[in-house]
């Protein structure tokens, strides 16, 4: 099943956030303050998602595997408050501005074999979604008003993209081929992921007006949405020509790469109503870099730390309304953190959280 952005998502050993202040953006006259989140627990973690608030949600996994017996779903608003059964691997992947969570559990079958079951948390509640049919599901976005969207099988064994709204799934089909999956929705149940065409090859779309529209791609085969605003903007990836995989913007039915760092691929992953957008790119030495992409210019968001600060930042999960940004991030010794990032005049929203 493939992951949006902040569902690819891990642990997030939350302390004490350490904040950092941050120094002019070289060339930008911009500040920004950092805090630390905390350590990752396994190499594929991501911090998932946050709010305007600055309340985080993602999964934190303390034997250092992802995906293992141990792994346990978070909220962290004044405190670390685990989410689901005691005892049973959850795992986060959205949340809202009321603090509602979705993402999934796994629950243990005959057997030995496990299945997953999308969940919704909801004050204090863990209400699970159902499925198409078939045994698993999963849970990637909710909106304010709490409708859902994530993927579940049918009974024919394929993932087909849904919206669960009042207690109901709706199975919303495909381009044409076998597999679909739901990686964003905004309070309009506009939903943006990726679906399979007839060729079968993966394409994003955005389902409005209860239809699935084919977004395209940027020349290439392959495209997947991972990102939408209230206005309908999209952001992912998409193959250009010769086969890179770079950052889009879908907006006005216009689809458009938004570069790269010097290196040859670059993915967004979170929009916001500002048409702010994140991610990562490539830089000429191949390596990953965390970006903000603002006002037409994509720029290396190292550049709003201090120098020498300590951190290289990764990749970017996700943007607020606030312009907080949510950041996987390395130390200079190697370990792996999640960070958030606040910009000047943003004051320090969420923080203490």
């Amino acid at each position: 099943m493939p992951l949006p952005r902040h569902v690819r998502t891990g642990c997030l050993l939350l302390v004490a956030g350490l904040v950092l202040g941050g120094a002019a953006a070289r060339g930008q006259g911009a500040f920004y303050q950092l805090t630390d989140l905390g350590a990752l627990g396994a190499p594929a973690d991501k911090p998932a998602a946050l709010n305007r608030a600055g309340v985080v949600v993602g999964t934190r996994s303390p034997t250092g595997r992802e995906g293992s017996s141990s792994s346990r779903a978070f909220i962290f608003t004044n405190a670390f408050h685990e989410l689901g059964p005691a005892g049973t691997p959850t795992f986060a992947s959205d949340l809202n501005e009321p603090g509602d969570a979705v993402g999934w559990c796994r629950l243990a079958q005959a057997g030995g074999r496990f299945v997953d079951r999308a969940v919704l948390w909801q004050k204090g509640q863990h209400i699970e979604l159902g499925t198409l049919g078939g045994p698993n599901s999963r849970a990637f976005a909710i909106n304010e008003r709490v409708d859902i969207t994530g993927a579940a099988q049918t009974m024919n064994g394929a993932f087909h993209a849904f919206l669960w709204r009042q207690g109901k799934l709706e199975d919303l089909g495909t381009l044409g081929g076998r597999n679909s999956y739901g990686h964003a929705i905004n309070s309009a149940f506009d939903i943006a992921g990726v679906a399979e065409t007839a060729q079968q090859v993966r394409h994003a779309f955005l389902h409005t007006g209860g239809k699935m529209r084919d977004l395209g791609t940027l020349g290439g085969l392959l495209s997947q949405a991972n990102g939408l605003n209230e206005a309908g903007d999209v952001v992912g990836f998409a193959q250009n020509a010769t086969g890179q995989s770079r950052a889009f913007l879908h907006t006005k039915g216009k689809m458009s790469d938004l570069g790269t760092l010097g290196g040859p691929g670059a993915f967004a992953n979170a929009i916001n109503n500002r048409l702010h957008v994140v991610g990562a790119a490539q830089l000429a030495t191949g390596e990953n870099r965390a970006f903000l992409w603002r006002d037409g210019k994509l720029s290396n968001l190292n550049q709003f730390l201090p120098p020498n600060p300590g951190w290289f930042l990764l990749e970017a999960t996700d943007i607020n309304e606030s312009g907080q940004i949510l950041c996987l991030a390395r130390t200079k010794n190697g370990q792996l953190r999640a960070v958030r990032l606040t910009p000047p005049g943003a004051g320090a929203a969420g923080a203490d959280r």
